[in-house]
This record gives C-alpha cells, structure tokens and sequence, in this order.
C-alpha cells in the first residue's frame, strides 16, 4: 500500500481559503498532519502537510490534489512525495 504526502501553498490566501482547501482534503481522504507552529496563525499554515494512503498512483494523487485546490479558486503550487517508509 503506498502513502504520499503532500503540502499546498495557495497564493494570497485568506483563512477562509484554507478552511475550503482543509475541507476539499478531508472529503479526498486526506489526513492532516498537523505541523503548526506558535507562529501560525492559519489552519493550514505552509509548514502543514497531508498525507493519502491506498492502492494508489503518484497521478491520482496529483488528480486529487489539483482538484482540491481548484476549487478555491487561488494560485498554488504544491509538492508530493512518497512515503519511504512504505516501498514495498
């Protein structure tokens, strides 16, 4: 089973953006990977990272992820990355 890990950073964002984006995630079956610091005063501040496990492929988490983010409406750019510790 491969688990990848993603973090999204949105372009002039509000908090209200984030919230959508967090909502868009949950609904994809991502997890949140809680990375806040006392610093961060969004709820899914650039250093909060979300992971997604299954029988999946590094395009259908793209997939996921861009349409995640599409739907705020906002410029983004995110990176992902496969989980090492779940190479088979």
């Amino acid at each position: 089973m491969a688990k990848f890990i993603t973090r999204i950073q949105l372009e002039q964002a509000s908090e209200s953006d984030y919230k959508s984006l967090q909502k868009e995630l949950t609904n994809a079956s991502f997890k949140s990977i809680r990375k806040s610091t006392a610093k961060s005063k969004l709820p899914i501040p650039e250093n909060e990272e979300f992971s997604l496990e299954g029988n999946i492929n590094i395009q259908q988490v793209t997939h996921a992820v861009v349409k995640a983010i599409t739907r705020t409406g906002k410029k983004f750019s995110f990176t992902i990355v496969r989980d090492k510790s779940n190479y088979n």
